[in-house]
This record gives C-alpha cells, structure tokens and sequence, in this order.
C-alpha cells in the first residue's frame, strides 16, 4: 500500500476514535427523563408503562398500560371513569375517590390536576404524567424526586451508592442491601452494612456532609441515592447524572407519611418496588397497631420536647418534623411545633413551655445509670424548673437509639412505639422501660421489634 494513503488512513482512523471518544466523554445536559404514564390506585398500588414517542398522548398510552397488565378502562369521551383489575373495579361505589389526570411541570415538585383535554397532552412535555384515583382534594403518590426528575424507568439496579444513612436503611429494608457497593461513612446499620463497610467490601464515600464525587464515580454506580435538601448531596447528583448515572433525592423527613414515600421512590427507582410496598404494609400495620393501643382511653395529652443535647442552645425537634409527626401521633403536643425543622432554641423558653416529657437525642453519653445521673446533673436551671424534671421524665436515648431517633427511615415504626412507651405509661405496659436507652432498644419494643430490616 501507498505510504502516503496508508498515513491518511491512519490519520483518518485515529481522527475518528478521537471523535468518539470525545463524544462518550462529553456530559449530558438532560438528567434521565422518563417518558412514559404512571397509573395510581392509591396506597402504594402503582403501575408504569414507558412509551418510545415522547409525542403520545396518556389518553392511548393508559390503553396500552391497561392492555400490558390485563386491566380494562372505561372511558366518557376523554374522562376515565374507571379500571377494572383482578375483577375488582376502582373507584369502588360510594369510596369518594375518581380518576383524574396529574401533570408535573418540568422543573417543579408536585402534581397538578389538569385543566386541559388529555388528548391534547403530549407526555414528553412534562416531567411525569399520571392517571391517580385520588378524593377531590387529593394527589397521587409523588412522581418525581425532590430535584424534579422522575424516578421511574431506571431498569434494574446493580450496584447503588447510598449518601446518607438513611438513605442506606431504606435500600436495606427494600431489600437491596446486598448490591451496596458505597455509602457514606455513617452508615451503620443494619449491621451487616456496618460490617461490610470496616472490611472495604463496601467502600466509604466520605461523610454525610462531604461526599467525594471522585469516589462515588469509581465505583461506577447504575443509581446513587442521596437526600435532596443536602446542597452537596444535589450537587454531586447533578454531576452524576450529567454523566448518565441514574439517581435519586429524597425528600427532607418532615412526616412519617414522607418517610413512607421517600421508601417507595427508593424501591421503584431501584426496580424493588414489590419489596418496597411490603415494607410500607409492615410499617403502616404496625403503627396501627399502636393507633388502636392509643385509643384505648388509657392516653392522655403531654407536652414533649425531643433535644439533640442539653446544652444553654440546644437543637429541638420543631414542626414539620419526622420527630414532630411522631409525637403527634402518640397523642401528645410538641412545645415547639410552631418552629420549622429542627431549630436551635434559647433554653430559657423551655420553662416557659413547661414539657412533660424531655426526651434528649445524643451519643454524648454511654448508656449506664451513672451516664443517666451525670446528664441529669448537667441540667441548667431552666431544664430543672420543668414538670418533666420535677416528675422524673427525662429520658435519654444514646448508643444505637440515637440513630433509632435521628434518622429519617424504615425503623420509624420502631421510634413511634418507644415514644408511645416513654409518653403514655400504661397504655403499653407490658415491659419496663428504664430511663437510658441505648443499642438495646429493641428489649422494649414488642410491637415493632422485628421491623428494623435488619436481613
């Protein structure tokens, strides 16, 4: 061959492989969006179907659903006015419920109904689209993630880096635990994953608030899950998936019915959804349980405060908390309800609100009698001109409790039941309850003593 046609096609070559490679180096500007409809029955009872023409309207792309998964629709004109599955008809007669269309603007966070003919719907517009039977003043199940993208349609996941230890029990309770391959430093339970992550078998990531993207990206996730009103966590997602790497945010902790979405976004993203609905049903059964136990008549109203410490300014539980929403549903009252998140309070205000009850959150101490008395001792005068001082109701969670007690996650029914405990003597009274806890908190609990997840 001609050397010179022999260095051009050499040239040429090369030329191209630097093309493409170039091109799989270069990032996505789109994260991963789903294109498809999502069908909600309510409670977790969920169906999506993705379509290959982002131009298709829900209207044709519910029949296609509907056919996939031999369910009938009835339609009026445009209206769904129901879905037969498993012989049974929804919306059942009498139950309040009808079938509307959601759109998710892109973007955004939150469904809204649609004023507009669904024919004239394009799916790809949009950031999720849902047929949900829902009652008039209802939404169906989030479709999206806390940074506005869809979490359905990822595939089968493989290999999930967790962010947050939360975020950690939840994949573990959803029964990925086993495909863990990162986590962030403080993920500690089960204690499988704690074990795991002292040999390298799972690899640290850096802390919760100091994830090395670097780190994550080695591992070559196919998902990474991490909170979303974490800056840092939302700015390595973002880097992420402009690289193609499905992820998910979760949605900050405010209520145990956020908890129990934030599980089947986990579940649904990963390809777990069967196993994450089961735990839902497990958690939601079992703080039933304890719902009946309350309304019993033997509950009574108290005033709670939930403290991270006993310090002059310490961090308390405020509303539109996890912790707020389980003292709620204990039947007492936060004194500090009316503070957003968890807020840090002058300690002068807690006399003034008088708690019954002090539960304070904190590994600071070691879970003996005389760890007990030195944090008792501690207390400021404030602290102590408290009913709760007075009447020796002051309890401390430390050890494994505080991780119990601090995190947004699967085990909220276990924290639901030991606050009932601490809260409402005699309505469960059939074990003692001393005034430290630590990792032997599941002694007490009877309950929810097996929904830790822990396998």
């Amino acid at each position: 061959m001609n050397k010179t046609l022999f260095r051009v096609l050499i040239t040429a070559v090369l030329i191209l492989a630097g093309a493409v490679l170039a091109i799989a180096a270069t990032p996505s500007s789109e994260p991963h969006a789903a294109q498809g409809v999502i069908l909600d029955f309510g409670n977790y009872d969920i169906y999506y179907q993705g379509v290959d023409d982002p131009g298709r309207d829900p209207v044709d792309s519910l029949t296609e659903l509907c056919d996939y998964y031999s369910m009938t629709a009835i339609w009026d004109g445009d209206v769904l006015k129901s879905v037969t599955k498993d012989q049974e008809t929804y919306p059942g007669e009498g139950s309040g419920m009808r079938w509307g269309l959601y759109l998710n603007e892109k973007g955004s966070v939150g469904w809204k109904a649609c004023t507009k003919d669904p024919k004239d719907v394009r799916i790809g517009d949009y950031a999720a689209v849902c047929w949900g039977l829902c009652r008039n003043d209802g939404v169906p199940t989030p479709g999206v993630d806390a940074t506005g993208v869809c979490y359905y349609g990822y595939g089968q996941s493989y290999r999930i880096v967790s962010l947050a230890p939360s975020c950690t029990e939840t994949i573990c309770a959803t029964g990925a635990g086993n495909i863990i391959v990162g986590a962030d430093e403080f993920s500690n339970y089960p204690d499988y994953i704690k074990k795991e992550m002292a040999t390298g078998e799972i690899v640290s990531v850096g802390g919760y608030t100091n994830p090395s993207y670097e780190t994550v990206a080695k591992l070559n996730p196919d998902i990474v899950i991490g909170v979303g009103d974490q800056s840092v966590h939302r700015s390595v997602i973002e880097k992420l998936r402009a690289h193609g790497v499905n992820c998910l945010a979760t949605f900050p902790g405010d209520s145990i019915d956020t908890i129990l979405d934030n599980t089947y976004m986990v579940g649904a993203a990963m390809n777990y959804q069967l196993k994450s609905t089961q735990t839902i049903d497990q958690i939601e059964n079992a703080l039933e349980t304890l719902d009946a136990a309350l309304a019993s008549g033997q509950a009574r109203s108290s005033k709670v405060m939930i403290s991270l410490s006993t310090s002059k300014s310490p961090w308390v539980a405020g509303g539109t908390t996890y912790a707020s929403d389980v003292i709620s549903r204990v039947l007492c009252e936060n004194i500090y309800s009316k503070e957003t998140g968890w807020a840090m309070v002058n300690s002068e205000t807690v006399p003034s609100r008088d708690p019954d009850y002090i539960i304070v959150v904190s590994s600071d101490y070691g879970n003996t009698d005389q760890d007990y008395e030195n944090m008792v001792s501690s207390l400021s005068a404030e602290w102590r001109n408290t009913s709760a001082f007075s009447n020796g109701n002051i309890y401390l969670l430390t050890e494994g409790a505080t991780d119990l007690a601090s995190r947004p996650s699967t085990r909220i029914a276990q924290f639901t039941e030991l606050m009932c405990r601490m809260t409402q003597h005699g309505v469960l009274d059939d074990t003692e309850l001393p005034m430290h806890i630590g990792d032997d908190y599941t002694n007490y609990l009877t309950i929810t003593k097996e929904l830790g997840f822990d396998t």
